[in-house]
């Protein structure tokens, strides 16, 4: 499995599914978590820097697609 998860600034994350793990990839970090909801939030925190949240970049929805 693998998603696609997409910021309204350009941002993206993707998401893979390998042994029970979830691994993200994310402009800034990579990491990985045992549940997709723990990897969403993850990624999410780390997609972008503090001054990018200062500046309230961060702010919008993400939209998710799941690709095979």
């Amino acid at each position: 499995m693998k998603l696609i998860g997409k910021h309204p600034s350009g941002r993206a994350i993707i998401i893979r599914l390998n042994n029970q793990e979830y691994h993200y990839e994310t402009a800034n970090s990579f990491g990985s978590a045992t549940s997709l909801n723990r990897a969403k939030t993850e990624a999410r925190a780390d997609s972008f820097t503090s001054s990018e949240m200062n500046q309230g970049l961060h702010i919008g929805n993400w939209h998710w697609k799941e690709l095979g």
